[in-house]
């Protein structure tokens, strides 16, 4: 039987880059959700791209956007709920007259710049309570079989979906601080106090496991409707979460609780780097079998097509700070012991995909021990247009790079196409420029509609089954989704200047430019 992973490694196809939250439609209340995705997965099957990445829907905590350092592994944001498609807020007429109070204020929000990501959420679990209450009376108290199909729910999920609805309850009753700030027996999951919380306030315990399977089943409706018009969901897995996170709390047993991830010391940071995520207790997953990311795996897989290993160097060896030490080291010393754990750690990976497609996030100083096995695993890495090299500084042929990997002009980390261009070293440019026109230059080449095409037809040329580009880079804009090192309201915020009503008509020329470059190319879906 082919698989999903056969299937788009001996074809070439192409995808769009668009987080979720950045989705602009007319419905939506300033922040992207679950219609919008559907919106644009109809608008963007008809420009015949085959796949489109929405990056990691992990909650995360107030004030926190990036996803990458979530307070749960499993649990989605209720921020990509789509209010206006849940049957028990269409049933509750206070949860109408709170909507209607605040319409003004969904107004102002949808033209918000940033994206005003804390009172969309603070607006949307008001509302989502309101439908639980409506869904209580009428569905739990009548045994109903939506009722019944919410404890399917919770009993299936039940691995992560208890100890994730106990930690979200906990961090509201405790005004957000951290798990280690709150009474020692509520540190621990397994304690009576916890049992005693969970009897106690099973009402609210239980509202965040209803908030989940509503957006269970309003994500998997996504993916069969872009099924249906022949489009994939790329999702992503977060190498790590926060330390004060519920699987960090539920099942402190799989980290090293006061170790620290990070990266080691090179030109920009002669300390190393450190990111404020927990570190893995590997010997102990590795005893019991990868237990918490097969679970995870199997997440990605109920809800994605196509599933993102982020920092993928990291299973292989994660650079960890001890306890109050300046100087970190690898969490497993020798190359063969690396290899070895890297290779028991994806064999997992697609032994729990079951035919779905993993793609490795294989950036940065990667040993070449991890590509190599990449190959031969058939688990597509990626290949950076502005980074791929030869070993004498020349860009690389894209028609070169490996069958099995993913070619893109860009990351959500990285300047667009069109910011990196206009920075660039004037040499640089010059550089690039005669490996993708075969022109000689002194560099002095404006970005406008034809660098761009060259630019991105290199790209769908080459080898790579899959390529990828950013809705940005499709467009020819500047707005990024994160700059990496920073700090600001503008990270994680983004937000599409258009809705795919407006995008045909602004940006027609450009959309005009790609698809028949997808034709020229064959890595159109298009008939």
């Amino acid at each position: 039987m082919t698989t999903l992973q056969d299937e788009l490694l001996s074809a070439r196809t192409t995808g769009i880059l668009l987080p979720v939250s950045a989705m602009k439609t007319q419905t939506d209340w300033g922040v992207g959700d679950f219609g919008s995705l559907t919106e644009w997965v109809e608008f963007l099957a008809g420009l015949g791209i085959k796949f489109v990445q929405i990056l990691p829907l992990q909650e995360t905590a107030p004030g926190t956007h990036c996803p990458y350092s979530a307070l749960t592994s499993f649990g989605v944001d209720p921020i990509y709920a789509q209010i206006d498609a849940i049957e028990d807020i269409q049933h509750s007429s206070r949860a109408q007259e709170y909507i209607a109070s605040i319409s003004a204020d969904i107004a102002n929000w949808r033209t918000a710049r940033p994206a005003p990501f804390a009172a969309v959420k603070d607006a949307k679990l008001k509302v989502l309570w309101q439908a639980y209450q409506t869904f209580l009376i009428h569905e739990v108290a009548a045994r109903t079989a939506r009722a019944r199909a919410f404890e399917a729910y919770c009993s299936a999920q039940e691995s992560w979906l208890r100890g994730y609805a106990l930690f979200r309850a906990l961090k509201d009753f405790f005004k957000w601080q951290s798990w280690k700030d709150w009474p020692t027996d509520l540190q621990n999951i397994h304690s009576q106090a916890v049992a005693q919380f969970e009897v106690q306030y099973k009402e609210f315990v239980d509202f965040f496991k209803y908030v989940q399977w509503i957006l269970d089943q309003q994500l998997r409706r996504v993916k069969v409707f872009a099924q249906e018009k022949g489009i994939y969901i790329f999702g992503d897995i977060p190498f790590a979460t926060n330390l004060d996170s519920a699987e960090v709390w539920a099942e402190k047993e799989n980290y090293r609780i006061g170790w620290e991830i990070g990266a080691p010391a090179d030109q920009f940071s002669k300390d190393g780097q450190r990111w404020g995520l927990p570190a893995y207790n590997w010997p102990y997953l590795l005893e019991h079998n990868l237990d918490l990311w097969r679970r995870k795996i199997r997440r990605v897989t109920e809800l994605y097509d196509i599933f993102r290993l982020d920092h993928l160097v990291g299973f292989f060896r994660t650079y960890v700070f001890a306890p109050h030490e300046q100087q970190g080291a690898f969490d497993v010393e020798g190359e063969q012991n690396q290899i070895d754990r890297g290779y028991t750690f994806l064999s997992m990976v697609l032994e729990e995909a079951q035919g779905k497609l993993p793609v490795g996030e294989d950036l940065g100083v990667i040993p070449n021990y991890v590509r190599r096995m990449l190959v031969d695993l058939k688990i597509p890495g990626y290949k950076v247009l502005r980074w791929e090299r030869e070993d004498n500084g020349w860009y690389r042929e894209p028609r070169n790079y490996p069958v099995v990997s993913l070619a893109t002009t860009s990351t959500h980390d990285t300047e667009t196409l069109r910011g990196w261009w206009e920075t660039m070293d004037i040499n640089e440019r010059r550089n690039i420029w005669e490996m993708i026109s075969a022109q000689k230059t002194d560099g002095n080449i404006p970005f406008n509609l034809d660098t761009q095409r060259l630019m991105l037809k290199r790209v769908l040329e080459s080898a790579s089954a899959l390529t990828l580009f950013a809705w940005q880079d499709i467009i020819g804009t500047l707005d990024r989704v994160n700059t990496p090192g920073t700090v600001g309201e503008n990270n994680w915020t983004y937000r599409s200047d258009v809705t795919p009503q407006e995008a045909r008509e602004k940006y027609a020329a450009q959309l005009t430019m790609f698809q028949t470059l997808l034709k020229e190319t064959g890595r159109t879906t298009a008939k």
